[in-house]
Formats: structure tokens, C-alpha cells, sequence
């Protein structure tokens, strides 16, 4: 027996120098599977909190919930209030010692509002749910203490994709970096914003307040869901866009459509005119001059838009489209582009309301996607250039038509406030460190998108910053967000943990030092 009890007694010596030798990512996971019904029941707990931005006392409790949860790791969080008012932002910082970089982790902990049909279940009630296509097919129980769940199983619950499940991997992140004696290769802020799915009215007054505070060499945005391939993704840029509502008019009362049908002008006729001269059938922006601010993609852009499409075809199938804009264009190459979409027409009524008349107005509802170099006031004003070479006036006053002569030449015009493009160069440092952090994380090559077809307000970090500002998505590209049944992919919160502790013990590492 002597020589195994000193063997075993050499490998429990050396066990430590063993581990340390495994790749992070391997160690992380070994943490996290002796702790999974830890993480999952903090998951719970945070998820059951209601948090829709405009009840101020769900805010509360999520503040509170967030605070002693950071501090419970080290990290004081602070809350960064606009004097105007809202939801207030918290701040953490993790400082590392001699580092020279400053990263910024953020997410936000509001959501969508849960009003209407849909839910199967409470939305602030979570649930661990088997999946099929998509579908959740049988509700689990939580594992028990010191046993591991099936990865392919989702919780199910508001905002738990958008955006806590990200804030749930951070505090685990921080667990497992203190468990396996891991330190910060970067100084780390967290940054929680408290009403991004309510416009962020207040951001732009609690960064420019905060500017000091907030200074980093990049921002990481951990919002979004992965490539719906189920590949990892890196997002450079989203796209601008600008809101417009243009309403046209005919005779101040509906007319007899056969009394007069084809001699009182009708409003429904001329904003499909309008509509028709604004983007033909392949998506093309039919507005003179529109494209003159919009750079040429380049090569490069180009190879990772392809890169990227390698799902056009089942996403069509999908959907049940057999052809797409454009003669069945590159999507990725598409969302670099700018884009006119029609969001609504309204004239008269339909169906079992239909009525032989003439209706007094008709309404579009249109939004813009814009690209950078493209200004909102510019598409503004091409728009209303459009709108007089066709003979309109322009108003502002919605009751100038009840008081106008000629009706039928008047297009009442409103804006909402619109934003620019934001779009970080795929050759910034930045960006290259976090791809071969990724890249090591998951075990291969992260696809690089380098603008988001949507649109967030991350002009606002540009603008009152300077910030460097790179999305790293986490969830599910399949989680429902701001929809029914929303949903989080248990395998994709692991990957988030085990990216987030790399990314702080080792960022810093792959990108180098400040010069």
C-alpha cells in the first residue's frame, strides 16, 4: 500500500500546479458545474424582480438587489443619477493593481414592459423549460445543490435574455475569478444602466456628469444575442435611424366614393404615390441625393458580411420567402447600407369596416436606418425637398388643414428625434484583443459583424465620451426578447460566465499596455 499512498499523496500535492496548467476556460467550468444550482437560484431571484423603467419602486428593489450582490463580491455600486430625473445608471469599479487599461462592462437592468397576450406563465415568475424548434415542450425543477442541469435547458422569464442574464454571468464571473485565485489583467467598471428600453432619456446627462468616472480605453456592451448560427459574435457599429409620420389630406368629410370617387382627390391614392417615389421594390432610396454622404463598403466589410450569411437560405425558408430585396443580396451586406422601411399606412378601413367613401387622410409611418456619415437633419431635410418638387406644404400644425383652401397640397410632417451610426474600425486593438479572447473562450473564431442592422443609442457614449464602444453578445439568438416567453439558453449563460472571467483576468494580457 505504501507506494499508492504516495502516489496519491504526490498527485494531491501537485493537483493545484495541475489546475493551474488547465486553459481557463476549463478551469471555469469545473467551478461552475459544483456550483450551478448557486448561480441559477441568484438567476431566479434577479429575474423575479419586476423591472419595467417607468415603476420607479420595481427600480428601487432591483437597485437594491444589484448593490448588495456586487458588494457581496467587492465591488461598491453607486447610482448615477441625471438631475432631470429616471432611473439612475450604477457604477462599480474593480481595480487592478499595475494595470494600464480600463474596460467598461455594461448591460442594463430594465425591461420591456409584459402587457398583452402571449405568456404561458407569470413573466416575472421563472421557469426552467425543455425546448423543441424554439417551443418550449415540459417546465424542470432546479437542480439540486452541487448537481449540474442539462445545457440545452432555458429559463424562461422577462428580461432574462435582455439584459440580466449577462449581469448574472458577471457576478459569477467574479466567483470564479476569486474561487481559482484569478486577477484582473484590466481595471474593470460596470456600468448598469436603469432605462435603455425606455430611450435612455437620461443617459446623455449621467455620462457627461460622469465623464471622469466613466473614462475607459473601451466600453464592452454585453446586450444582443449571438449569430443565429449559435456562433460567437462580435458587433462593431449599429445603424442610425430616424422616425418620420407624414400625413396627406383630401375634402374635409368622407365623400360617396360613387358620387365622387373619381373627382375628389383621395388622400389614400397620394400617399401610395408618395410611398411608391420614396424606395423602389428592391429596396433602393429613390430620395435625390440620399446616397451621397454613404461610404463605399469596403473589401474587407465585405468578406465578413459573407462570412455572416452563411444562413440567408434556411432564414428565408423560414420565413417563407422564396426570393429577398435585391435579387437575393448578401444580408450582411445589406445592414451596412442604409434602408427606408415603411412601417404603416393608414387610410380609411378594411375588411368588415370597409365603407364606399373617400377617405379625408391618409397617414404613412416611415423609419430610416442610417449608416455612418449620415446625419439625421440632412435625411430630414431631404425628405421635405421630396415633398415640395411633388408639389406639397409643408406644416407643423396638425389643424392647419381644418383652416387651409386647398387640402388636398398640404402634408403635415412629424419627427422623432432620431440618432447617428456608431461603427469602430475591425483593425482598433481593442477590437482584435477581444476577438483572440473570444476566440480562446469558445474554442473558435467569433464571426465580426461590423454594423448591427438595428439600431441602439450608442451615439450618446461617442459623443459625451469618446468611448470605444465594442457589443459582445452572450444570449440565445433564438430568446424571444421583448416578446412572450422570453427565454435564456443555460448553455449560452455558462459561455457568458466563462468569456467574462476571461476577459477580465486576460484582456489585458492580449492587448497589451497603454504606450
Amino acid at each position: 500500500m505504501r507506494p499508492l499512498l504516495t502516489a496519491l499523496a504526490a498527485a494531491a500535492l501537485f493537483a493545484p500546479a495541475i489546475a493551474a496548467a488547465q486553459p481557463l476556460r476549463q478551469q471555469v467550468d469545473a467551478w461552475r458545474k459544483q456550483h450551478e444550482r448557486e448561480i441559477l437560484d441568484e438567476a431566479f431571484a434577479l429575474f423575479a424582480i419586476p423591472n419595467v423603467a417607468s415603476n420607479q419602486d420595481d427600480i428601487a428593489k432591483n437597485v437594491a438587489f444589484l448593490t448588495q450582490a456586487f458588494a457581496k463580491r467587492g465591488v461598491a455600486l453607486s447610482p448615477l443619477r441625471a438631475a432631470s430625473g429616471g432611473s439612475p445608471a450604477l457604477f462599480g469599479e474593480l481595480k487592478a493593481p499595475g494595470a494600464t487599461r480600463t474596460v467598461v462592462f455594461y448591460a442594463h437592468y430594465d425591461g420591456q414592459p409584459v402587457a398583452g397576450a402571449g405568456w404561458d406563465h407569470e413573466p416575472f415568475t421563472p421557469k426552467l423549460s425543455r425546448y423543441r424548434n424554439s417551443a418550449p415542450t415540459e417546465d424542470v425543477p432546479l437542480p439540486a445543490p452541487g448537481a449540474t442541469i442539462d445545457p440545452e435547458i432555458r429559463i424562461r422569464a422577462r428580461s432574462a435574455s435582455d439584459d440580466k442574464g449577462p449581469i448574472v454571468a458577471m457576478l459569477a464571473a467574479l466567483d470564479a475569478m476569486k474561487a481559482l485565485k484569478q486577477q484582473a489583467s484590466v481595471n474593470v467598471k460596470f456600468f448598469l444602466e436603469g432605462e435603455e428600453e425606455a430611450g435612455s432619456n437620461h443617459l446623455a446627462e449621467i455620462l457627461r456628469s460622469n465623464k471622469d468616472r466613466l473614462a475607459a480605453d473601451a466600453w464592452l456592451f454585453f446586450d444582443g444575442p449571438i449569430h443565429v448560427s449559435g456562433t460567437p459574435q462580435i458587433v462593431l457599429g449599429v445603424r442610425g435611424v430616424m422616425g418620420a409620420e407624414v400625413t396627406v389630406y383630401g375634402a374635409n368629410r368622407a365623400m360617396h366614393s360613387g358620387h365622387y370617387g373619381n373627382w375628389a382627390p383621395n388622400p389614400a391614392v397620394a400617399v401610395a404615390h408618395f410611398v411608391a417615389s420614396l424606395r423602389d421594390r428592391d429596396g433602393k432610396v429613390l430620395l435625390p441625393g440620399f446616397y451621397n454622404d454613404v461610404p463605399a463598403i469596403s473589401d474587407g466589410d465585405r468578406a465578413l458580411a459573407r462570412a455572416l450569411s452563411t444562413t440567408d437560405d434556411s432564414v428565408r425558408t423560414s420565413l417563407g420567402l422564396a426570393r429577398t430585396e435585391a435579387d437575393n443580396a448578401v444580408l450582411g451586406e445589406r445592414i451596412m447600407q442604409p434602408a427606408l422601411n415603411i412601417r404603416g399606412i393608414r387610410a380609411g378601413n378594411v375588411g368588415n369596416g370597409a365603407s364606399n367613401a373617400v377617405p379625408t387622410s391618409a397617414s404613412v409611418s416611415i423609419d430610416f436606418r442610417l449608416v455612418p456619415d449620415q446625419q439625421p437633419a440632412r435625411i430630414r431635410a431631404l425628405l421635405e425637398q421630396h415633398l415640395a418638387q411633388q408639389g406639397y406644404t409643408i406644416v407643423r400644425d396638425p389643424n392647419a388643414a381644418t383652416r387651409s383652401t386647398d387640402r388636398s397640397r398640404l402634408a403635415y410632417v412629424t419627427y422623432d428625434s432620431g440618432y447617428t451610426a456608431v461603427r469602430v474600425p475591425s483593425a482598433t486593438a481593442s477590437v482584435q484583443a477581444v476577438k483572440r479572447v473570444m476566440a480562446r473562450s469558445y474554442g473558435r473564431e467569433p464571426y465580426t459583424l461590423p454594423i448591427l442592422g438595428g439600431s441602439l443609442p450608442l451615439f450618446h457614449f461617442v459623443e459625451q465620451l469618446g468611448a470605444t464602444v465594442i457589443t459582445v453578445p452572450t444570449v440565445n439568438a433564438d430568446n424571444s426578447q421583448h416578446a412572450p416567453n422570453e427565454n435564456l439558453h443555460i448553455q449560452n449563460l455558462w459561455d457568458g460566465i466563462a468569456l467574462m472571467t476571461e476577459l477580465m483576468t486576460s484582456l489585458g494580457k492580449d492587448w497589451g499596455p497603454r504606450s
